[in-house]
């Protein structure tokens, strides 16, 4: 798994992570289900963790991975507080393989991808 996030709070320097997930069923907001020689991938909104606005706070199926593809997914949001609002945006590649290496996510195109980032202005 690769996530990069850009955050107001850090001037939107990209910060980005990449991580064999302790749990195989759940990293952050996703659940992971293996089915034969598949992974379901699931999301669940979170105003938390994910700001405004709603984009329903209920478990999705985003997609399938089959062996050896991957997928990506982005999100964005605005969030409020006493101090004002910022803004934050994360997008997340996945990839059900065997064995991870550095360029897992480079040489093409996702094989699935979905963007749930809204228009905040």
């Amino acid at each position: 798994m690769h996530q990069v996030s850009a955050e107001e709070q850090t001037d939107f320097q990209l910060q980005q992570t990449t991580l064999i997930p302790a749990s195989e069923a759940q990293y952050w907001s996703f659940q992971f289900q293996q089915q034969a020689d598949q992974l379901e991938v699931w999301f669940t909104f979170s105003w938390t963790e994910h700001g405004a606005p709603d984009r329903g706070s209920y478990t999705r199926p985003l997609f399938n991975l089959k062996q050896n593809q991957t997928g990506a997914f982005s999100i964005n949001g605005r969030f409020s507080s006493d101090q004002g609002q910022h803004y934050a945006s994360h997008s997340v590649n996945l990839g059900f393989v065997d064995r991870f290496h550095d360029n897992l996510f480079l040489p093409q195109a996702p094989d699935h991808r979905v963007d749930l980032r809204a228009h905040l202005f």
